[in-house]
């Protein structure tokens, strides 16, 4: 990993990242607007992050702070428009991430679920995802969420348990929506089933990248997750 080097991006390498990779990896519907990302982002609640090599961006990643303790959510992951996808840039970037958030109590990631009624090449993709996360470390949580009608498993990674993670998860919500636009689009959780079978369950991460070192592209959602699976497996 000596040859790649993790940067936080300024404001207009954030705006380039946003137009040129993750516009085109993200359907409309899992793309957070750039304005929310800057509210955040001059709240202290949201790091842009960029993989290079030398001068040139090989993946991004956007984390989101809990506001009140110490979680992490990977909102979005990506492998840049025009890199190699499935050679490892996304498990590359993961690793930095988890070395740079070492200290934070958990890492919380949204992957779309599987779905009855989706074409198997679909599921089969979203189970990639999940095996992506697993495979650098994350582990399942047991319930499943539904944000703005999409979806999503969850994993966590850390050592903290899933009631700690759950109510972390809220909060961020919680904090960006009024109660009336909370109550009618965000569910957390949406479904828990006993012994931790999801209807369904499947990785966003807004991630994108399909090869079987890396299955990214895709976030909180849809055919690509809004998620950070979506970019570099694609969120």
């Amino acid at each position: 990993m000596e040859q790649y080097e993790l940067k936080k991006l300024d404001l207009d390498t954030l705006h380039l990242v946003y137009q040129d990779h993750l516009t085109p990896d993200f359907p409309p519907a899992e793309r957070k607007p750039l304005a929310a990302m800057e509210k955040l982002l001059s709240a202290g609640r949201y790091e842009p992050w960029g993989l290079y090599q030398g001068e040139e961006l090989m993946a991004y990643a956007m984390m989101w702070k809990d506001p009140e303790g110490g979680f992490e959510l990977l909102d979005y992951l990506g492998v840049c428009q025009g890199k190699p996808r499935g050679e490892g840039i996304g498990t590359v970037m993961v690793a930095y991430l988890m070395d740079h958030y070492s200290h934070v109590e958990g890492i919380l990631v949204e992957t779309e679920a599987e779905e009855d009624g989706l074409p198997e090449a679909e599921n089969e993709l979203r189970r990639r995802r999940m095996s992506f996360y697993r495979r650098v470390g994350f582990k399942d949580l047991s319930y499943v969420v539904d944000i703005y009608g999409v979806r999503y498993a969850m994993f966590l990674y850390g050592d903290k348990g899933e009631e700690e993670a759950m109510e972390a998860h809220q909060r961020l919500y919680h904090y960006e929506l009024t109660p009336w636009l909370y109550d009618k689009f965000i569910h957390i959780p949406w479904s828990t089933l006993p012994g931790g079978v999801r209807y369904g369950g499947v990785l966003n991460v807004r991630c994108i990248s399909y090869g079987t070192e890396d299955i990214g592209q895709g976030r909180p959602g849809k055919t690509v997750s809004r998620r950070a699976g979506a970019g570099f497996l694609r969120q």
